[in-house]
């Protein structure tokens, strides 16, 4: 029961992570290279290029 419990925490616990995706391409985001958008929010990219795509669409 515990291993069952255990497994259950930890698929919740790797859909959070998988949560934090370059809104451009859709890989894993990385949190130093960051812009913020139209409402305020900081959105994490996986490189620059897609930061300046981002960048470029929201001025």
């Amino acid at each position: 029961m515990k291993t069952l419990i255990s497994l259950f925490v930890l698929s919740f616990a790797s859909a959070g992570l998988a949560a934090d995706k370059c809104p451009i391409s859709g890989k894993p985001a990385d949190a130093s290279i960051t812009s913020t958008g139209k409402d305020g929010k900081t959105v994490a990219f996986c490189c620059q290029k897609c930061k300046g795509k981002f960048d470029a669409k929201n001025k």
